[in-house]
This record gives structure tokens, C-alpha cells and sequence, in this order.
């Protein structure tokens, strides 16, 4: 029996199911969350299924999340989509569900799943995993559904860009296409701003550091955010404005989000870089990770181990 079977036969088993995501939610959760909710009811009108997840301001175009009782957690099957490690969950109650299914594509560090452990981290998105669940058990799914797959597999993949996308994520993507997917929609959407984010990224460009050996930074502090009246989720969406200079393959955006938590984003193409934020209590994929710490004088020892690890990877490849 396949995994995708393992996954479909519980569900067919349980009549109400929860849908979770991770904390500091994105768009690869977000349309996981939302995705297998609206594909779930589609194929199972009479379920009940709820999407668990942070509202973010960026994917309010696709709805925002549903919420459950205690007991709902308690007695119903829950999935856990995109989420590494219990630490990360975006509900703690997650963990109180009658049984567990994990679907990642991160390291899988923590295999809490107490049924199904589903995780492949070579893919470049978890949407692109639920899409196949999908097609694997000739599932229905909504035209909200189709947006919210979507929206996961261009945000995760920087639009298709990333290590991990090939010829089936592109299938994949002309499969929804075939199905009624709106691209052009989601695009418009994904690539909305206001006056003040475009004002904070002029910020951004202009005040970006590099260390000896090329690694860019900047860090934020909320005087800045509040000066430029950007929420923290907004100025930390523009780690990857950082990306594409000649010779900086690594990229790193701190965001002070208390006195004592600073986070970083940190990014590069080429260089592995989630062992680095192993060190320090993070992780992620090997090309994009994140680290939570409380100094800057941490974030300052971050910065010399990633230059460092970019000299070596220059002495050897360049």
C-alpha cells in the first residue's frame, strides 16, 4: 500500500479532521492548510474539516483560518502540513488529536506524526506533496482549493526557482492549470504592496551590509518598522530582496521582533547553510533557514561562521 493511500484511507476513517500548519506562518503552509481542507470537503461533503492556521496579512485573499474547540482537537484526525518539529506548531493543542498525520518537506528531526510520517525533503514545497495525495486518489477539489495549492508551490519555490523544483512540479503546475487555476490572479495578489513597504524596501537596498568575504545582511530593528509602519511579517518578507549580487551567496535578514528575540532569515544559493543554523538552535532547508536568538552579539557570531563557510565555498568553487 502507497503512502498516499495510508494518508487517504484515515481520512476516509475519521469524520472530522484538523488541518495545521507552523508559527510565523507563510505561503506554503497557509496553502497546505487550506488546500487539503477545501480538497477533503470536496470529495467528502459530509466531513468536517477545518483549516488551522496564523491569518496572514499577504494570504488574506485566500480566507482565514477556521478555529476548533478542545474537543474537536481531542477527537479528531489532525494533519500536520509543512511543520518540521513540535516546537513549531501553530496550535500546541495539535498534539492532543486522536491521532497525528505529519506531512513535510523539511529534515524530519521530530517524527511526531503518531500514525503516518510523511516527509520528503527533497521536495520544493509541501503543497507540491498534498497536490499528489490529491491526484493519487482521484480526490475533487474546489477552485479555492486549486489557488491555495498553487499559492504554496510559487511562494516555497521562489517562483519556481529554488533547488527542488523539476519536471513534475512543473506537471504538477499544468495539471491546476488544467483543472482552472488562475495564475494571473495569484500573482496580482502575491505582488500587492503599499506606499510604505515600497518606501521600507528603498530602506532595505540602501542599508544593506556585507561582511569580508561577501555575505549580505541588514538588520531591523521595530523603530524601523514602526518608522516605515511595516508590521514584522512585512519587513521579513523582503529577505530575498538581498538576493541575486555577483559573489553573495548567502543572505541574511535579522528582524528584532522583542528585546530578547531577534530572528533571522537567513538564505543563499550554492552554499549549504542549515547546518550553520543548527548551531545556533534553528534549521530549515539546506539553501533557506531560520534562527531565533536573543543578543546581537549571537547575530554577530552567526554572521562570522556564514562568512567563514562562504570563503571556504569560494576557495573551493570559484
Amino acid at each position: 500500500m502507497s503512502i498516499y493511500t495510508e494518508i487517504w484511507d484515515k481520512i476516509k476513517s475519521y469524520d472530522s479532521i484538523l488541518v495545521t500548519s507552523h508559527l510565523r506562518a507563510d505561503g506554503d503552509c497557509v496553502g497546505c492548510a487550506i488546500g487539503l481542507r477545501e480538497m477533503i470537503k470536496a470529495t467528502f461533503p459530509l466531513k468536517k474539516v477545518k483549516a488551522i492556521h496564523e491569518n496572514v496579512k499577504y494570504l488574506d485573499f485566500l480566507g482565514l483560518a477556521d478555529e476548533a474547540t478542545d474537543l474537536e482537537f481531542e477527537e479528531s484526525l489532525v494533519i500536520s502540513v509543512d511543520c518540521a518539529d513540535r516546537g513549531r506548531v501553530c496550535d500546541k493543542r495539535v498534539l492532543t488529536g486522536k491521532e497525528i498525520i505529519k506531512i513535510d518537506h523539511h529534515p524530519n528531526t521530530d517524527p511526531f506524526g503518531t500514525t503516518i510520517n510523511f516527509v520528503e525533503e527533497k521536495r520544493s514545497s509541501c503543497a507540491e506533496m498534498i497536490v499528489d495525495v490529491m491526484l493519487e486518489n482521484d480526490a475533487k477539489i474546489t477552485p479555492l482549493g486549486i489557488e491555495a495549492l498553487f499559492t504554496g508551490m510559487v511562494t516555497d519555490s521562489g517562483n519556481f526557482k529554488y533547488p527542488g523544483v523539476n519536471w513534475e512540479t512543473m506537471y504538477k503546475v499544468s495539471l491546476l492549470y488544467r483543472m482552472g487555476l488562475d495564475a494571473q490572479k495569484i500573482y496580482e495578489e502575491l505582488g500587492k504592496t503599499t506606499l510604505e513597504e515600497m518606501n521600507f524596501k528603498g530602506y532595505v537596498l540602501q542599508n544593506v551590509k556585507k561582511t569580508p568575504n561577501g555575505v549580505l545582511y541588514i538588520k531591523i530593528s521595530p523603530e524601523i518598522r514602526e518608522r516605515f509602519n511595516v508590521s514584522y511579517d512585512e519587513a521579513s518578507n523582503l529577505v530575498n530582496s538581498l538576493s541575486g549580487v555577483v559573489g553573495s551567496y548567502i543572505w541574511v535578514l535579522f528582524n528584532q521582533y522583542a528585546p530578547n528575540e531577534i530572528r533571522s532569515r537567513v538564505r543563499s544559493i550554492k552554499v549549504p547553510i542549515n547546518d550553520i543554523a543548527a548551531l545556533y538552535g534553528g534549521g530549515g532547508h539546506e539553501n533557506a533557514a531560520g534562527i531565533i536568538v536573543s543578543d546581537f552579539d549571537t547575530v554577530d557570531e552567526i554572521l562570522n561562521a556564514l562568512d567563514l563557510r562562504l570563503k571556504e565555498y569560494k576557495e573551493l568553487n570559484d
